[in-house]
């Protein structure tokens, strides 16, 4: 978005001038000369000083330095996350404790609690990794990227235009009906992405909640280049975006289970076992389905603890649990067919268990030999 006017309220980036460093803070660089008694003021004059003067780029500079110097088996881990959850405070806390500067413990267990979070986001994107890799293992040597990383480059877009409304409304030109929602529907965002951008903000959000509500010092001091009033502004728009990205991933959520089910092919009824199929539909949202083949006969049942329960793509049903769904080929399918229906949920898969023949692992398809025996929700 064009910037139609000077901005109003400092922002980082800015260019450093030495009359605004002086109002700022300057960056202190030897921290054994300083006095105890200046040791706060030093302090939170650095990290406004960080936090007006250097962009996000620097910020996960300082961070990997930290870890690769404190953490070193960890790196690899931290670099596999994303740079957008390397906040301006942490990155400022590490850069100083790096310049031999001595934090108090609050200070330490943010460093370390944001530090977990960053590394538990960069453990699952190399496990997707991993995962995708060992789909397709003949592909070695054309270095395509997989869906994990578009997908991480589509929500750093993103995030990089949420940024940049923030600025706009640090400008004073962010239109007052600005809803991020409208925004996440109209390029059609993938619900993880809205999913990580709440991840993101809610942590953004709880920053400003200890600054505006809590008043930690360090944070007052961090952010003592805004007033109070446009803190508090801030904090309001930072909670409606956070709102607008879980109000989407539930509108995304809410795909109509006969959407989902209009490219399932299924068999309706069968003369020779004399059962109909459960409509497609009701598997959406269930928790416990069971199929039967009338050609092979063999069941397939299916579980989740998903707390979403099923969802179908394709010809396919999604969120089950591998480990405890199977298959078994059925000897006498119309006395163990009739038992499943006439029970309850517990009975009917401790009858199904009880049958001597092997449990097999299961795929989850769907195809026009398949019946729909029973769907529990």
């Amino acid at each position: 978005m064009a910037k139609t006017k000077k901005r109003a309220i400092p922002r980082r980036g800015n260019a450093a001038k030495l009359a605004e460093e002086a109002n700022i803070g300057r960056e202190t660089i030897d921290w054994s000369a300083v006095k105890p008694e200046d040791y706060m003021k030093n302090i939170n004059e650095t990290l406004r000083h960080y936090g007006y003067f250097y962009e996000k780029k620097s910020y996960v500079s300082w961070a990997q330095e930290w870890v690769k110097t404190n953490r070193p088996n960890d790196l690899k881990t931290f670099k596999a996350s994303e740079d957008w959850r390397v906040s301006a405070t942490l990155a400022s806390l590490m850069k100083m404790q790096m310049m031999g500067a001595e934090l108090e413990q609050s200070a330490i267990d943010f460093m370390n609690d944001n530090l977990e979070e960053i590394l538990s986001y960069g453990r699952r994107n190399i496990e997707l990794k991993v995962e995708e890799k060992e789909e397709d293992d003949t592909v070695v040597e054309v270095k395509r990227k997989n869906p994990a990383e578009l997908l991480k480059e589509k929500t750093n877009i993103i995030i990089g235009d949420i940024e940049g409304f923030i600025d706009d409304h640090l400008d004073g030109v962010l239109d007052a009906k600005f809803s991020l929602y409208t925004h996440l529907k109209g390029i059609n965002a993938a619900t993880q992405s809205a999913r990580d951008i709440v991840t993101h903000y809610k942590e953004v959000e709880q920053e400003f909640k200890e600054l505006v509500e809590d008043k930690v010092d360090y944070l007052v001091e961090g952010y003592n280049h805004l007033s109070l009033s446009e803190q508090k502004k801030l904090y309001k728009l930072i909670t409606s975006f956070v709102s607008d990205s879980e109000k989407y991933v539930l509108s995304k959520k809410a795909t109509p289970a006969t959407k989902q089910v209009e490219k399932v092919i299924y068999q309706k009824e069968s003369a020779d076992y004399k059962i109909t199929s459960t409509s497609p539909a009701y598997i959406v949202g269930a928790t416990e389905v069971y199929l039967f083949n009338t050609k092979t006969r063999v069941i397939k049942y299916l579980v989740t603890n998903n707390n979403d329960g099923f969802i179908v793509k394709g010809t396919s049903i999604k969120n089950y649990d591998e480990e405890l769904s199977f298959k078994k080929k059925l000897r006498k399918p119309e006395e163990t067919i009739d038992s499943i229906n006439k029970v309850t949920k517990l009975r009917a898969l401790k009858a199904l268990k009880a049958l001597k023949t092997a449990e097999k692992p299961t795929d989850s398809r769907i195809n026009a030999d398949t019946v729909i025996l029973k769907v529990n929700k």
